[in-house]
């Protein structure tokens, strides 16, 4: 597996290194002990496969209207920052606020209404048939003291139950005047809550992904406001083939890389949807990114996952400390047999653990090189 250009490319890499002040490699003839040295392993034969997904916030939301009206208020734009419960979004209110006028209005009519058919009832109770003896200077009551036990001695009439017939008919009235008030206050709380679902707030410290809407824009209930996340917390969500969920469970860690970004990312599953595709036989998982990531939502990343149902030609393997870097390529110190190091480039296998990287050029299994350089001084 020996790369002439590898080994040419090494060849320069070290001559550039003798001529740069202050750069220091090891030399030709240094000894190195047999502590310093490992042998390179043949790699084990299980195969891999790379994912593709993106980079999503671990909170969003869409925001919608809950009436109709125009818009006449907007916060900011895509990527301005908000506090939880600012406003970012306001429709025109000036017809709800009028309509709450006319609704106090009805409501305090309807009070006193009600307040007017208390007093009656009351009077009613306090004086039997006020109303008749009023206007008749009290002679309908006089008359009534002796007729009354005539009319109910034969049968003619029960003054008893006329009695308990003004007092419902004054109770009706006082139930039909408390109901008006009620009907009044829903009316005003209605509006009320509709005056709340003018204006949409942030429910959560975060930043404007998308807006949908303008100033005197006309909007209807359900039509799309803003788009609204927090993108300290991201995610990377996956569609992953259904045969490799057995090798990943929640909190498994594994290697992502994010689109334009070279380093690999650790990332940890967090969660594994509980209903698979039917169409592509495919689960969604979610991963976790390290807090700080610099990563955008909805950029292209790439996982990888052992797959035990294929296999692979083995690659030699070798410590992660064994690996210095000359720019963006990794190298390594092979030693010969009669124990001069030399630097080797070479390429790396991008699907490879944080500890153990298996090789795919620059050299081979049975290769005996410098475990720890950088531990030497070697750089």
């Amino acid at each position: 597996m020996n790369d002439p250009f590898v080994s040419l490319v090494a060849a320069a890499a070290l001559i550039v290194a003798s001529l740069v002040p202050g750069a220091r490699v090891l030399a030709a003839d240094a000894d190195a002990t047999g502590a310093d040295i490992v042998t390179v392993q043949s790699g084990g034969a299980t195969g891999i496969v790379r994912l593709g997904g993106s980079v999503v916030p671990e909170q969003i939301v869409n925001l919608t209207a809950q009436m109709p009206g125009d818009v006449n208020f907007v916060a900011g734009s895509e990527g301005d920052a908000f506090s939880q419960g600012d406003a970012l979004i306001g429709l025109d209110t000036s017809g709800l606020l009028a309509k709450r006028r006319q609704a106090l209005s009805q409501l305090a009519s309807a009070e006193a209404g009600y307040r007017n058919a208390m007093v009656q009832y009351r009077h009613e109770l306090a004086n039997p048939n006020a109303q008749a003896n009023s206007m008749l200077g009290g002679a309908p009551a006089l008359f009534g003291m002796f007729a009354d036990p005539a009319r109910s001695l034969m049968g003619q009439g029960s003054p008893g139950m006329e009695r308990d017939s003004n007092l419902y008919s004054q109770s009706v009235q006082v139930e039909t005047a408390r109901n008006a008030v009620t009907q009044a206050q829903a009316a005003l709380r209605e509006i009320d809550e509709s005056l709340e679902n003018a204006v949409s707030y942030a429910p959560f410290d975060g930043v404007i992904l998308k807006r949908m809407v303008e100033r005197g824009d006309i909007v209807q209930p359900g039509m799309p406001l803003v788009s609204f996340a927090d993108v300290t917390r991201l995610q990377v969500h996956v569609d992953v083939p259904t045969r490799l969920l057995r090798v990943i469970k929640s909190g498994t860690r594994i290697q992502a890389r994010l689109d334009g970004v070279a380093t690999p990312v650790p990332v940890a599953v967090d969660r594994i949807f509980p209903m698979a595709d039917a169409g592509g036989h495919t689960t969604t998982v979610q991963f976790d990114l390290p807090p700080g990531t610099e990563a955008h939502s909805g950029m292209y990343a790439e996982i990888t996952l052992p797959d035990p149902d294929s296999t692979a030609s083995a690659l030699p393997v070798i410590p992660a400390s064994a690996i210095v870097w000359r720019g963006s390529l990794p190298a390594v110190f092979k030693v010969d047999d009669d124990g001069r190091t030399k630097l080797r480039l070479i390429r790396i296998d991008e699907g490879s653990g944080s500890d153990s990287i298996r090789v795919v050029s620059g050299i081979e299994a049975g290769d005996r090189i410098l475990a720890n350089p950088a531990a030497r001084g070697a750089r």
